[in-house]
């Protein structure tokens, strides 16, 4: 019976605990064979003022919160992949690969998307796309902190792709690279 114990500060959401807890039985799954029906995942919420580092109390070192604080790129996200077929696409990752779904759902324009755990999504090509310019739609990254990064956007005059938007995964900037790749930030 693994037991992993988490310890931090108190203030997470409850959805971004279930998240961590998620996160961590997968990676025990996989990276240590735990099983994941007898792994217990265990947070303990330590409140600031009861937690110091090189003698001073969390709570009186609290970190920026302005716009010029750090950020951190956490990781990839998840990777849009568009296809002609969605029904043969869906066929081939989940039924034959052995991928697994997370939803079915309708993306802001319209468009039909298959989101998958492993970090995939599936959808079809816009209809105002170039068939030429690829499949990926937007590769996602998340990001500890989107104000210290929108920041750093606007100093370097980078324009936004589209608005900045409230999705599911928190706050999104889409920004194109100097290829044109189109690449999404988001805060959760």
């Amino acid at each position: 019976m693994p037991v992993v114990i988490v310890e931090m500060w108190a203030g997470r959401t409850v959805e971004q605990k279930r998240a961590l807890a998620k996160a961590i039985t997968k990676a025990m799954v996989e990276h240590a064979g735990a099983r994941q029906e007898y792994l217990h995942v265990i947070i303990h919420e330590i409140p600031k003022e009861n937690w110091a580092r090189a003698g001073v109390l969390a709570v009186d070192r609290e970190e920026k919160t302005s716009a010029d604080a750090s950020y951190t790129i956490i990781g990839l996200s998840h990777l849009l992949l568009q296809v002609k077929d969605l029904k043969a696409a869906e066929a081939f990752y989940v039924d034959l690969l052995g991928f697994t779904r997370r939803e079915h759902t309708t993306l802001q324009d319209g468009r039909p998307l298959l989101a998958l755990e492993e970090g995939l999504g599936l959808t079809t090509y816009h209809p105002d796309s170039d068939p030429g310019a690829g499949n990926v739609d937007h590769i996602a990254f998340r990001i500890s902190r989107l104000a210290p990064l929108m920041d750093r956007l606007n100093k370097a005059h980078c324009l936004y792709d589209g608005p900045v938007v409230s999705t599911r995964y928190g706050t999104s900037v889409y920004v194109r690279d100097p290829d044109g790749n189109r690449i999404e930030f988001h805060d959760r």
